[in-house]
C-alpha cells in the first residue's frame, strides 16, 4: 500500500498552492502553517485547496488557527477553497466555496443549449 504524504505544494502564476488530502487532523493542522512558513516567499497569495480533504477531526481548526497565528501568517492572502474549507478556516477565514456546475458545461457559454437557448443559426 502507497503511503502519500496528505499535503502537497505548488507555485503557480506567482501564487502558493497547498493541496489537502485525507483526514484533516490536529497534527496535520499543526503541519500546514509550518509547510506554507517554509514555502511562502511572501508575495502572491496562498490558496489551500479542500476538495480532498475526507474528514475534518474535532480541535483540529482551533489548532490551525493558532499555529498561523504563531508563525504570523498572513490571513489576508489566504483563502481555503472548497466546502471543508468553512469547516478548517479560522474565525474571519476567506473561503471560496465554488458553484457546482452542470456535467459538460462551464456555465459562461453564449446560446448554450444547456440553459435552453438554443442559437437557431447552430441547428
Amino acid at each position: 500500500m502507497e503511503i502519500t504524504h496528505p499535503i502537497h505544494t505548488d507555485q503557480r502564476n506567482g501564487n502558493l498552492h497547498v493541496n489537502l488530502h485525507g483526514h484533516f487532523t490536529p497534527e496535520i493542522a499543526a503541519e500546514l502553517p509550518s509547510t506554507i512558513a517554509r514555502i511562502y516567499r511572501g508575495t502572491g497569495n496562498i490558496f489551500i485547496h479542500t476538495a480532498k480533504v475526507t474528514a475534518v477531526t474535532p480541535g483540529s481548526r482551533s489548532v490551525f488557527a493558532h499555529y498561523l497565528q504563531l508563525l504570523d501568517l498572513p490571513r489576508e492572502k489566504m483563502y481555503l477553497t472548497g466546502i471543508k474549507g468553512l469547516d478548517i478556516s479560522p474565525d474571519k477565514g476567506r473561503v471560496i466555496v465554488y458553484e457546482k456546475k452542470k456535467k459538460g458545461c462551464c456555465g459562461r457559454c453564449r446560446d448554450c443549449s444547456c440553459h435552453g437557448n438554443i442559437n437557431p443559426a447552430t441547428r
